[in-house]
Parts: structure tokens; sequence; C-alpha cells
């Protein structure tokens, strides 16, 4: 009995020296340290990756903005915030030390490995503490997401939960070397879209910058941006465009301008809001921005932004307004009756083509008086129709004798169109 006592404690012992040692929460600590990225056992569930990889995110956020208590946030304290039946949030707010991070998903476009790299080095660009990236078949467990750190020379580098989970700490780790297959099979991402005063923290004065509570340095510069912006760069006149952005700064935001300048330098629209914030979105400054009264031509789309350090442009690039295109409405491959006996059938025949939707044909005889003796009408709503499908509502055999027009008549988006209307007699 004493000595499988003694064999148990020799054991545990091993265990716990092979756990990694704890790191002070100091506010000097390096984003990249194996300390950040780690997890104890009690603070891990089964499928906690992405949630691991949302607080290891918001951490190196916060220790960015100079914070010492970077540790409290725990997957305990981020899973009520982000997740919900164990799944996380496409978009949720966690609130630490006097500041609230916003997070939000994004999906990946680029259909080769090649593009997805060079996506993560876009991401990284704008999100120096990185991007939770996921896919459903995207590593040896299946569903899977890692805390995408950085691109070098090509290289993807990640903080995998799987490798820094109880006795394991081998922090950020080539793409190669973690549990991830190759970065096309990661299909969502999640980013800290703003960081804001939290609710209830006090704001700064005036001139100081938003920082977290326990800082004791940060950097005063202006950090004044915008992400998840979009330009327009072709629209068809009479048509709207929506514009998206979301600028941010560690300073209150006292003037936002959306200016439209026209080829001669004259302004033809200019907006603005003054937010008084330090997080402006501009989905509220969108409706006034009227891109449906431009006229043709060519145009400068501009984002203006000024904080209580400084003023920048943070979007700027020419666009055209073009005329409504013509509808190419047509028919070919048709025929029509030249002269045919009374009581005897004729086959119709012909497509309908347009660049824009077709909403209705009409086929049709009507006499010299315009007045119409056989005919139907079909609805179609695509930008195609094949004639043969009303052919067997046009009798042609209970016409009496006489002269006649036979007519294709077609209705699309643009415009109506007779596109064929020939003579024929009865015989």
């Amino acid at each position: 009995m004493k000595r499988k006592l003694i064999v148990l404690i020799i054991a545990v012992a091993v265990v716990f020296s092979a756990l990694p040692v704890s790191v002070s929460a100091a506010s000097t600590v390096n984003i990249n340290d194996k300390a950040v990225v780690y997890t104890p056992w009690s603070d891990y569930r089964s499928g906690d990756c992405i949630l691991t990889s949302s607080r290891n995110m918001i951490r190196r956020a916060a220790i960015l903005r100079g914070s010492k208590v970077w540790s409290k946030t725990t997957n305990k304290t981020l899973r009520g915030k982000a997740t919900i039946f164990g799944l996380l949030l496409h978009n949720f707010t966690y609130s630490t030390d006097g500041l609230a991070y916003t997070v939000k998903m994004g999906m990946f476009t680029g259909n080769t490995e090649k593009e997805r790299i060079k996506e993560f080095e876009k991401l990284i660009k704008q999100h120096p503490e990185g991007v939770v990236v996921w896919g459903k078949r995207s590593s040896i467990y299946g569903e899977h997401g890692v805390l995408l750190t950085g691109v070098k020379n090509g290289v993807p580098y990640a903080a995998d939960s799987a490798s820094n989970i109880g006795s394991l700490n081998k922090g950020i780790q080539k793409w190669k070397d973690t549990s991830m297959y190759s970065p096309l099979r990661c299909t969502q991402y999640w980013y800290i879209k703003s960081v804001s005063l939290a609710s209830g923290a006090k704001a700064p004065a005036k001139g100081k910058p938003l920082k977290p509570t326990s800082a004791t340095k940060v950097n005063t510069a202006s950090t004044l941006k915008i992400s998840d912006d979009n330009k327009p760069k072709s629209i068809i006149v009479g048509n709207p465009f929506v514009i998206t952005g979301v600028i941010e700064s560690n300073y209150r935001i006292n003037k936002v301008t959306v200016s439209i300048i026209d080829s001669n330098g004259k302004a033809a629209i200019s907006q603005s809001a003054t937010p008084k914030t330090w997080v402006y979105n501009l989905s509220a400054i969108d409706p006034r921005v009227k891109f449906g009264t431009l006229a043709t031509g060519t145009y400068t789309y501009k984002v203006t932004a000024k904080d209580e350090k400084k003023s920048a442009t943070l979007v700027s690039g020419k666009f055209t307004v073009n005329p409504k295109p013509k509808s190419a409405l047509k028919i070919t491959y048709y025929n029509a009756p030249t002269s045919i006996k009374q009581g005897k059938p004729f086959v119709i025949k012909g497509k309908i083509t347009s660049n824009k939707v077709i909403k209705t044909v009409t086929v049709q005889v009507v006499d010299n008086k315009g007045k119409v003796h056989i005919g139907d009408t079909d609805k179609v709503n695509k930008k195609s129709y094949d004639i043969k499908y009303i052919d067997a509502r046009i009798k042609f055999g209970k016409l009496a004798k006489g002269t006649y027009k036979y007519q294709v008549i077609a209705v699309d988006t643009a415009q109506k169109r007779t596109l064929v209307n020939k003579a024929f007699t009865v015989k």
C-alpha cells in the first residue's frame, strides 16, 4: 500500500513539473508570449477552440493598448458574452478594463490557397492583435479554429488551442505545425471591429486618449482609422449605393464628412456628422448620401474625419455614373405565316431574348382595324423565352377568310416592343 502511494506521489509530481510556469500579467508582456495563449484544463471545455482563440485575440488587443489585467479575460468570463449553446456568436461585445471590444464575423472569398493567404495578410495588417479563423473540415479534429497571428514570407503563423492546453504550451507555431490543414479550408473569421468606452466607464477628458483604466502609459498619438469600408466603382444613373465603414480612434471623433466631388472639383454631395464618440458607423450617414441623384459622369468619393488630435482622409476613390443600358429585346429563329388555307393550323416558332428581364410575351392575330381575333399572353420573368410554349393556344384554324397581321409583342423591364408584325391571308 505504501509503495503504491509513493508511486502515485511521484506520478503527480511528474505531471505538475510538466505544466507550464505561469507568467505575471504585466503591462510589458509581449503579445507573442506563450502565457497569453495558454489555457489550463480548469478553463477549457470540449469544443472551446474558437472561444479560446477569441479570448486570445482580445487579450492581445488589450496588451497592445497597455492593459495590465489582460489575463482576467478567460474562457469563463467570455463564454456568456460570446457563445450560445456552445456556438460562437457571429457578433458580440466583451468589456474589460474600461473598454468594450466588439467582435464581428466575416467570410473568406478566395478560391485558391494563395488567395486565402493573401486574405490572411490583409486582415493581419488591419488587425495586429490577430484574427480567429475557422472551417468545418479545416483540421485533423474536423471543424476547428485557431488564432491567426501573422504571415511571414507567405507562411501563416497561428496559436492553436490544442497546442496550448493542460501540459502543452507550444505558443505560436507555423501553420504546418498546428492541427490545421490547408488555409483554404478556413471559411469564416472573427475580428475586432471596434474598441470603445465600456458601459459605465468614465469618459476621458477632452484631448485625452481612450485607454484601459489600468494602463499607466499608452501611445498618445491618434489612431484614427476606418475598417470594413467600401467605395463605388461604377453605378447606373438613378441607382443607390450603400456606403459602409466603421471609423474609430483613441480620441473623440469630432467630425465625419462624406463627400462626392465632380470632375470640376465641386461637391455634388456633402454630408457631415459630429459624433463626439470614439467609434462612428457610416451606416448612420448613409441615408443622406443620395447617389441616385447624381447625373452621368466621373466623380470622386471621399470620407474625411477629424478627432481631437488630427484630421485625415480615410477613403478616396474615383467612380463613374453611367447611363441606363438600352434594352436588347429581340426575337430570333422565328417564322410567320404568309398564306394559309381556312381551317388549317400553323405552327409558330421563335426565341425571344433580352439583357433585361422579360415580363410578358403576347402572340396574337389582328385584322386591319386592330381587332384581336386569336391570341394569348404568357408571364415570363426571365431573360429568354421560346414561343413554342404558347403555340398550342394560338388557333389559326379558327380564322375566317381574310387579311390579317401576325404579331409578337414582348415587354421587358425597360420597354415594350412589337418584335413581329407580318401581314398574311387566310384563303
